[in-house]
């Protein structure tokens, strides 16, 4: 990504916090509290000047009760939502494992940090850095060594945390949502649960054995 474009981008995802933040009332001291940051630094995302990482955009989003996707889609519905957690405790672990998530593609791609400092026109010192969880990597940046690797942004996504609980649910109200009546009518009904587990079991089965189910039921039926 080249200066340009990222500067732009982090000024389009400074005004989307500032945004986010308005909405959900609350002031830069209390959105920066909640997150794990300080309000200056809340207060330079905003103006564009610096670029959240994606940790941050994580707790933030997951504090402001909007969904992640809101800072780059506008296709996702937000939900209400409750935790109690250490911030800041958060902020390390994931900065910490997107680190080593970066390094472990890194030199999947057999490139030195060298390479890749040329690759993406950020200095090796800063990709050190980010590999070992001592430096929050902005979004732009992520988003840059995401490219470089062939990968898409929601690949670095917390999965297991409870942010990524969130996230998972957010994902399935709204795919609900987008279903025909009559199936979020059978979705919802307990009874049907074990169709919906029976489903669930045929999904992860080989094309090969659901072939040969189909052919059981067939002599069975004659």
């Amino acid at each position: 990504m080249d200066p340009q474009n990222r500067a732009l981008r982090m000024k389009m995802l400074g005004a989307m916090l500032r945004e986010a933040r308005l909405t959900s009332g609350k002031s830069l001291k209390e959105a920066a509290r909640v997150a794990g940051i300080r309000p200056a630094t809340l207060a330079s995302y905003e103006a564009g000047r610096k670029a959240a990482s994606l940790p941050e955009l994580e707790l933030l989003a997951f504090r402001l009760r909007l969904p992640l996707e809101r800072f780059w889609s506008t296709n996702a519905a937000a939900s209400d939502v409750t935790a109690d957690f250490d911030p800041a405790t958060v902020l390390s672990l994931r900065h910490h494992m997107l680190g080593a998530q970066l390094r472990s593609q890194r030199r999947a791609a057999d490139l030195s940090i060298r390479q890749l400092s040329e690759k993406v026109s950020i200095p090796g010192s800063r990709l050190s850095a980010y590999e070992r969880g001592e430096r929050p990597i902005p979004l732009p940046d992520l988003l840059s060594l995401a490219q470089a690797f062939g990968r898409s942004i929601e690949q670095y996504l917390d999965q297991a945390g409870p942010i990524g609980m969130w996230e998972s649910t957010q994902k399935a109200l709204a795919a609900l949502s987008e279903m025909p009546e009559d199936l979020r009518r059978f979705v919802a009904d307990p009874a049907n649960r074990a169709y919906l587990q029976l489903a669930k079991r045929l999904s992860e089965l080989s094309a090969e054995r659901l072939r040969g189910l189909a052919e059981e039921l067939r002599e069975l039926s004659q």
